[in-house]
């Protein structure tokens, strides 16, 4: 179940069964070492010495999966980072779908959403598409393994360091500035996502999708792994329809049958039309 993980004890084999048996959330399929470093973590925050003692707490007091997944969530982000990305998705891929059987709705799944910068980011400029373009309709799922991830993404409230990107137009047209020096992102943009808790590799995903950003979650999985999501990504794709990876990220070896690289600086993939 773990021969990917090495320096494996019997106490950290336990600790990966209980949270897919309680949380549905597979540990093992994570990068060895960065699920050591994150529970490495969470012993030196709860003051333990070994996996055994992690695993008797998460018995005690199962309120630490929460932290646990908190941990593995990957929360570095802000809004429109790497605007690069952006700005290559605004103008040419929304264009390319809206014309694709001339739709009038784009679907997006943020696999690995965090606390919600990418998701926003997304719907602002789907927003601003709406108004160039003409109306259209667009529906947003964003997914993170941490619930108190989703919890923050849900408030849309953010310090005015997470959107040093954002124009000072774009922060005004889309933001309230709130009297604690938060900044409350507006009802509209809000409705029009949804977020949920859930194992990108073990829960299911929406389909018939226009594009999937999963941006700086594949590299702390496992190779199989990462095959296994890109399978399911293929699925859940409608045919031509886009993935958009991290920086560091690349597809390669057997999942290049399945996505195309069309824009190789910004990370952006297309399904092959022969895939099913």
């Amino acid at each position: 179940m773990i021969s990917e993980i090495p320096r494996v004890d019997s106490s950290l084999g336990l600790i990966i069964e209980k949270a897919f048996r309680q949380r549905r959330v597979d540990l093992h399929q994570y990068n060895a070492n960065f699920l050591h470093r994150r529970l490495n973590v969470r012993l030196s925050a709860k003051g333990l010495h070994d996996y055994s003692q992690y695993a008797s707490l998460l018995d005690q007091d199962p309120t630490e999966y929460n932290e646990l997944f908190q941990a593995l969530s990957i929360n570095v982000t802000e809004f429109f980072r790497d605007n690069d990305v952006y700005d290559a998705f605004y103008t040419h891929i929304i264009p390319k779908i809206l014309n694709i059987g001339k739709q009038n709705e784009i679907r997006i799944w943020s696999a690995g959403c965090a606390t919600g910068e990418e998701m926003y980011s997304i719907a602002i400029l789907l927003n601003q598409a709406s108004e160039r373009y003409g109306s259209f309709k667009f529906k947003i799922t964003g997914t993170d393994v941490s619930a108190k991830a989703i919890e923050t993404a849900r408030k849309g409230k953010y310090t005015h360091s997470s959107l040093k990107n954002l124009s000072e137009k774009n922060l005004k047209k889309y933001f309230q500035h709130e009297s604690d020096g938060h900044y409350q992102i507006n009802k509209n943009i809000m409705d029009s996502v949804t977020f949920n808790i859930g194992d990108i590799l073990t829960m299911p995903t929406p389909n018939s999708l226009d594009v999937i950003f999963c941006r700086n979650i594949i590299i702390y999985f496992g190779r199989k792994a990462q095959d296994q999501l890109f399978v399911k990504f293929a699925h859940s794709l409608k045919p031509s329809a886009y993935l958009v990876l991290g920086k560091t990220e690349t597809i390669k070896d057997g999942a290049t049958s399945l996505f195309e690289s069309i824009m190789p600086r910004e990370r952006i993939y297309r399904k092959r039309t022969s895939t099913a």
